[in-house]
């Protein structure tokens, strides 16, 4: 094959994975960071009727239907995956980004925000702070649905950007810093995502 095709097609393959439209893209048909999937569904959050959400829902459906970049992470102080991943670097991603938002929905923690954590970790107070009531399920057990989207997994951090569009979703577990950065600088490009 001539070099020239050869470079058509190795640069091409990225581009016809954006396009898919399934539901849900498995990051290494995209060559993402591990964790990251990206959604083809209807690009904004459906905005859902206010009797059907929590306290929490509502505050971050207002929140990331705002023009920007927003950030929207789910943890638990008990997690030890969450605590790694607070002491790799989510002070810094914060610091970092000052023009976005950042919301840390506490999950599983019998209604309690998990503060002392969040301080430990050094948490700037510009992150808003909300927790969804609820005890610490069985491991199997550990799913829910927030803004008719599902969590199965903590943490789990999702970016949004044009007017509440999920840019990234790392659904699995911890992101790195680097990860992070990455996304919300993807967020914040004027490349359409579509």
């Amino acid at each position: 094959m001539p070099r020239l095709a050869l470079l058509l097609l190795v640069l091409a393959a990225p581009l016809a994975a954006c396009a898919q439209t399934t539901a849900e893209t498995p990051a290494d048909a995209l060559d993402l960071p591990d964790h990251t999937t990206v959604t083809d569904r209807d690009p904004t959050v459906p905005v859902l009727p206010d009797a059907a959400l929590s306290p929490a829902e509502r505050a971050v459906q207002a929140t990331i239907q705002q023009d920007g970049v927003h950030v929207v992470h789910f943890w638990a102080p008990w997690c030890d995956n969450s605590l790694a991943e607070f002491a790799a670097g989510w002070y810094e991603v914060v610091e970092n980004h000052p023009d976005v938002s950042f919301t840390f929905v506490t999950l599983w923690n019998d209604g309690e925000i998990g503060e002392p954590m969040l301080t430990r970790y050094a948490i700037p107070e510009r992150v808003t702070r909300l927790v969804v009531d609820g005890e610490k399920p069985a491991k199997e057990d550990r799913r829910t649905s927030f803004l008719g989207m599902r969590v199965s997994w903590i943490p789990t951090t999702w970016v949004f950007n044009r007017n509440g569009e999920l840019a990234t979703a790392f659904n699995y577990g911890e992101a790195s810093p680097e990860q992070l950065d990455a996304a919300i600088e993807g967020a914040q490009s004027d490349w359409p995502h579509e």
